[in-house]
């Protein structure tokens, strides 16, 4: 019996673990690449809090902050302002897996684009890789790194 509750113990601090993205980054821009027909960035920064079992993102860019987003698995509303709607999507899911986070944007119930958000094996920079369509039919791919402060 006490080793079933010294299981279920470790298995509750493990949930409440806070996600290795928790934290403030900002942008490398030395180490990006970003596409001319996405939105032109000179300075881009991104806070992820905890929130219970749910991670939050509030991203800041050329020093605009950005509407907070909800990273749960759940499909969310875009919310004007934020840079992602470039795309035309007017909603998003993200998914976080340990060190991967899944971004799917749509539009009218269709994919009009993806991110994938990879975190280093030493924790100190993630790359986010998105493609897209714009509303123009124009191709969208941009690879952003991003530095832990």
């Amino acid at each position: 019996m006490r080793a079933l509750a010294l299981v279920l113990l470790v298995c509750v601090f493990a949930l409440a673990a806070d996600s290795p993205f928790v934290g403030t980054w900002t942008m490398n821009k030395s180490k990006s690449k970003i596409d001319p027909n996405g939105p032109a960035l000179d300075s881009l920064s991104s806070e992820f809090m905890q929130d219970g079992a749910t991670l939050k993102l509030i991203v800041i860019a050329n020093g605009t902050k950005n509407p907070e987003v909800i990273l749960d698995g759940k499909e969310h509303q875009m919310v004007a302002g934020n840079t992602a709607a470039r795309l035309g999507s007017t909603h998003y899911m993200a998914t976080v897996n340990g060190k991967t986070i899944q971004t799917v944007f749509k539009k009218d119930g269709k994919t009009v684009g993806t991110r994938k958000t990879s975190l280093s094996a030493d924790g100190k920079s993630f790359t986010s890789v998105t493609n897209g369509t714009l509303p123009d039919g124009k191709k969208v791919h941009s690879i952003l790194v991003m530095d832990k402060q």
